[in-house]
């Protein structure tokens, strides 16, 4: 299993090779029917995808690890012993 701090990294990285696609076509590709294609269908939800993962990690991985020990306030229970269930 890949540890949170390489995804992380591997994820920014990818958010910055889509940002170079995006200014490159901008700048030039903007002409090419393929490259609108990939830019709007492949790289735009890319960059929105990893850039909210890049920004909500923490909030993401407690919601997908922890949903089931959480309380309905959002906080972990507790059984009055300080032992969170």
């Amino acid at each position: 299993m890949i540890n949170q701090t390489r995804l992380r990294m591997i994820l920014r990285w990818v958010h910055i090779a889509a940002g170079i696609f995006i200014v490159g076509y901008v700048y030039k590709f903007h002409l090419d029917a393929g490259a609108t294609r990939v830019a709007q269908f492949v790289v735009v939800p890319v960059i929105a995808v990893s850039g909210m993962w890049l920004w909500q990690q923490g909030r993401i991985v407690r919601w997908t690890r922890g949903a089931s020990s959480l309380s309905s306030t959002g906080r972990p229970s507790n059984n009055g012993f300080g032992v969170t269930r």
